[in-house]
């Protein structure tokens, strides 16, 4: 239980330490805040100026002609060939069956009920049997 006499005998405490963080960030603040007061060395030579189309030029126009470029040479080959798939017509290209037969996908229709049994049996598959 804190009485008003325990208050009160803290009351200096907690005034020295609001006093000490005060001054503390304040310098933190103004070490932060302050700008820097070094110079650059007089042997150095001095920066040649740039005019604002340099700046421009460097920065905005260089780097977005290089964008273009590569986009119109990612763009061009499509541009170059046929159309290509049209909505509302029948779909123009061969299918592809990756991993079947090598004589394509065509192939597939040539090979018997026997073959395909056959196949299972001394193949292996899930069941492990090779």
């Amino acid at each position: 239980m804190i009485t008003h006499d325990t208050a009160r005998r803290h009351r200096p405490a907690r005034a020295l330490a609001a006093g000490i963080l005060s001054a503390l960030a304040l310098v933190l603040a103004g070490g932060v805040l302050a700008p820097a007061s070094a110079d650059t060395p007089s042997a150095w030579e001095s920066a040649p100026d740039v005019s604002p189309l340099g700046f421009l030029l460097v920065l905005v126009i260089f780097p977005l002609g290089i964008a273009a470029v590569v986009t119109i040479l990612a763009v061009l080959p499509s541009l170059a060939s046929d159309r290509g798939y049209e909505p509302g017509e029948s779909w123009r290209g061969d299918a592809e069956w990756f991993g079947g037969p090598a004589r394509g996908v065509r192939a597939a229709d040539d090979v018997a009920p026997e073959q395909i049994e056959a196949s299972r049996a001394s193949t292996g598959g899930t069941s492990g049997r090779w």
